[in-house]
């Protein structure tokens, strides 16, 4: 067994188990993916209770250091689950599994802003390197772009306690499109994003720095007429946000009340992606939803992560949408704007088996998709997504 690891960002003991798990083939729904990443987190002992031996037939189990560990079984039609399943799901939703690494840059005593744009993908593309997918799937934890371990192991236990669980939603697949504008530089490229959106039937949501570069109100108040949603994207995209203290972060929020009520937010997603359990808790007296986590997380450069899990769900009073296809993520490994799709065509069709939303995020600067290449990868997606979906927007 790994040794603990140290303190997370909240100060919560953590301890990484996590594990490949296989499931009884007779158990395995038609949206199994061979290749792709079946890991699940473990829970230590103060979070879940734990089961000795369980009897009967193994259902789901998980390959450890010291040999098979049934997780799930079935003996004379009664079900067992080693560990107590509501807090299995808050620590792994959660991601308490995860410790949250906070990068030097986040300690400047100016903006990283200053730096060019094609000078910060480059340096973020160095940071993000050692989180590259291996083989671009399942080998290492997280699977990128496909981890299914928590979502097999909630459909068996969902199968055998006849529909009793899982506690999370399940609902059907939707489609989400969602847009963070770092930069002024982002401005000039939302009006042609939003326009091919429109032209295949989608309304995007739109998710603005609260006090960084001064926005374009024109182009905001033109996405409202349009049907489009206006979100927050933190205080000034300095990525600091998620590891202040609770009173630095309500004062940030408590500067971007006017946008807030301006567009009348009712969502946020954080820079670069940080999070931290004081960051929502902060954050639930100000907006409803939050789209900053991802299923399966390789984008953060404070570390890997994800909360494992496609659907919308409810913790500590705040709703999280996983964000299942970062389409611009691939580009980071090297992968070039014209393979995108065919990069993210498994991934779609896998949410659509089971029932996963499709939550695409895109970023309009320059060195992103802001510009004519990307463009037309998007387009590209646009067409994949309308052919065999209803569109959808949550906010």
């Amino acid at each position: 067994m790994p040794p603990p690891e140290p303190s997370g960002s909240d100060g919560v003991e953590h301890v990484a188990r996590i594990h490949p798990i296989h499931v009884d083939p007779a158990y395995q729904p038609d949206w199994f993916q061979d290749g792709a990443g079946t890991h699940v987190p473990l829970p230590p002992a103060a979070v879940a209770a734990c089961r000795g031996t369980l009897p009967g037939q193994p259902l789901v189990w998980a390959d450890t250091d010291t040999g098979r560990l049934t997780l799930i079984s079935l003996d004379a039609g009664e079900p067992y689950m080693r560990y107590d399943w509501s807090s299995w799901q808050r620590y792994v939703l959660g991601e308490h599994y995860r410790t949250l690494t906070r990068p030097l840059y986040t300690r400047l005593p100016f903006h990283y802003h200053r730096i060019p744009g094609v000078i910060r993908r480059a340096v973020a593309s160095r940071l993000l390197a050692h989180q590259t997918p291996a083989g671009g799937h399942g080998g290492r934890f997280p699977g990128f772009p496909i981890e299914q371990g928590v979502e097999l192991l909630a459909h068996v236990w969902a199968r055998v306690n006849a529909g009793t669980g899982p506690a999370v939603a399940q609902t059907g697949p939707s489609v989400v499109l969602t847009h963070d504008i770092d930069t002024s530089h982002g401005f000039p490229w939302v009006r042609r994003t939003a326009e091919l959106e429109l032209a295949h039937g989608f309304r995007s949501v739109w998710h603005v720095v609260g006090r960084g570069d001064p926005p374009d109100y024109a182009v905001l108040d033109w996405l409202v007429e349009q049907g489009c949603t206006i979100g927050l994207h933190g205080y000034n995209h300095d990525n600091k946000l998620a590891f202040l203290p609770a009173d630095r972060i309500r004062r940030r929020l408590d500067a971007c009340r006017p946008l807030i009520e301006r567009y009348d937010m009712q969502c946020f997603r954080s820079p670069s992606w940080f999070r931290s359990d004081t960051l929502f808790k902060v954050l639930r007296e100000y907006l409803q939803v939050d789209y900053s986590r991802l299923d399966t997380d390789r984008s953060c450069p404070g570390g890997v992560g994800g909360c494992l899990w496609t659907k919308p769900f409810s913790l500590g009073g705040l709703t999280h949408v996983p964000t299942t296809v970062p389409f611009e993520d691939p580009l980071y490994w090297g992968c070039d704007p014209e393979y995108l799709v065919d990069f993210w065509r498994p991934k779609i069709e896998w949410l659509r088996g089971c029932g996963g939303g499709i939550v695409v995020n895109t970023h309009p600067e320059p060195q992103f998709s802001g510009n004519a290449r990307m463009l037309g990868a998007y387009d590209q997606l646009l067409n994949v997504l309308a052919s065999a979906s209803s569109p959808d927007v949550r906010s």
